[in-house]
């Protein structure tokens, strides 16, 4: 028997490196990276992440393959796929989020 982790709801200027992210579709993403800038009177958060059940959810049919893909282009060779398992979450201060409680 699977037991679902415990989860804390967090908005998205609470969120930090590391943090295990519950998103669209089941996705269970880790924050890799964040960056922020003022927008319309608001903050405005990004992070890359990456995919942690990426099989689970390809096996699901509920985000296509190519969601998770970036491409890089590489002198002599033209565009290469980079990554296969990247998500971006974003969001202001009224956006929560499903965070994996890591006690």
């Amino acid at each position: 028997m699977t037991t679902a982790p415990a989860v804390l709801i967090k908005n998205t200027a609470e969120l930090a490196q590391g943090h295990i992210v519950h998103t669209h579709g089941g996705l269970r993403v880790r924050l890799d990276e964040g960056t922020s800038r003022a927008l319309t009177g608001r903050t405005v958060y990004y992070w890359t992440a990456t995919v942690l059940n990426r099989a689970e959810v390809l096996e699901q049919g509920v985000i296509p393959e190519a969601f998770m893909r970036t491409q890089k282009w590489m002198p002599g060779s033209g565009w290469r796929t980079d990554r296969e398992d990247v998500w971006t979450v974003q969001g202001n201060n009224f956006d929560e989020w499903l965070v994996e409680d890591p006690s």
